[in-house]
């Protein structure tokens, strides 16, 4: 590790805001995914990466500043740092608000989406919509950058159809006052079917002065090293829901023993219990359970037993019965 490297970790450590050209690479994120990404899964992401960068869920600018609920979607705590929230809309001054607002709340930056495939958000202009109107989304980031003193990143698509306008996409937001770019290989026509695509991607960064990063089928810490080669990072979004160790740069899928998984499920109920009712929790931690047992011998019988729980105090013990699978394994040679 260089002194520049030590340098930046250790501000990283300290919770100091480090501009996204001084953190070291490779860059590694937690992609931000609406009913995902919330506190208590950043805080289980970080357990397995200190380093690891977190971004919050998906979150309506306009929405952030008249409701207090979506206010505490944003919640987070120390343990959290670096911790970046994206916002998604299209109206400038509401973006501005909010990040004056986030700023003196503790976060490290905004990202703004630019990349939402969802149909009722492209209709109302917001995510994907913004690739169809630079002046707009320029104006949206020249704003925030204008009104605080945060980094502000850009999550966006390929383009539309296909690449022909990513880089003058691009280098229009660099211009208005992005710090760093985040390009999901897939244009908005794809959604998320087919395979991403990284090579233009590796032409963009030859193209820009700002760090890039790259985001779409990483499987894990190694395959986000390999596709991210003359990149600045990447980021890990699905492969992560269920399993968090894909952020181990060591990690193999069967290195990770049931007693861990199991102790580590554990947790994240228990860290989204904070913030939630016992029901309303049983029922949202399902998303994730499902998730967590997906390979496992009989994982339909498991999953339906989990679901069918209607208490916490049952749940935990069947969670915690998981542990025992280590036992029933065939033990090598």
């Amino acid at each position: 590790m260089n002194r520049s490297t030590a340098d930046s970790k250790s501000r990283h450590a300290a919770g100091e805001r480090i501009p996204w050209c001084e953190r070291p690479r490779p860059i590694v994120a937690l992609a931000p995914m609406d009913g995902i990404t919330d506190s208590a899964f950043r805080r289980i992401v970080r357990r397995i990466d200190r380093d690891v960068v977190l971004f919050s869920e998906f979150t309506n600018a306009d929405g952030f500043l008249c409701s207090g609920k979506i206010r505490r979607r944003l919640d987070f705590t120390a343990e959290e740092q670096p911790y970046f929230v994206q916002l998604f809309g299209h109206r400038p001054e509401s973006f501005s608000e909010s990040a004056k607002v986030l700023e003196q709340l503790g976060v490290m930056g905004i990202d703004v989406n630019m990349g939402c495939p969802a149909k009722k958000i492209v209709a109302s202009q917001h995510g994907s919509g913004l690739m169809r109107n630079v002046d707009l989304a320029c104006r949206i980031v020249e704003r925030v950058a204008a009104g605080c003193g945060l980094e502000i990143s850009v999550k966006t698509r390929l383009g539309w159809r296909n690449a022909d306008n990513l880089i003058p996409f691009a280098k229009s937001l660099e211009s208005a006052g992005a710090s760093l770019i985040t390009v999901h290989g897939r244009a908005y026509e794809q959604g998320f079917s087919g395979k991403a695509d990284w090579e233009p991607i590796y032409r963009l960064k030859r193209n820009l002065g700002i760090p890039v990063l790259g985001n779409g089928d990483v499987a894990d810490w190694a395959d986000g090293l390999r596709k991210s080669a003359g990149l600045d990072g990447f980021m890990i979004g699905r492969a992560a829901i269920g399993n968090p160790w894909v952020f181990r740069n060591n990690f193999r899928q069967n290195s990770v023993s049931w007693r861990e998984r199991s102790a580590l499920i554990a947790a994240h109920y228990r860290l989204m219990r904070e913030t939630k009712a016992e029901r309303a929790c049983l029922l949202e931690f399902r998303k994730h359970l499902a998730e967590y047992v997906r390979g496992i011998a009989d994982a339909k019988a498991v999953r339906q037993e989990l679901f069918a729980t209607r208490d916490e105090q049952t749940l935990l013990a069947r969670i915690e019965a998981l542990s025992g699978i280590d036992e029933q394994l065939p033990r090598a040679g």
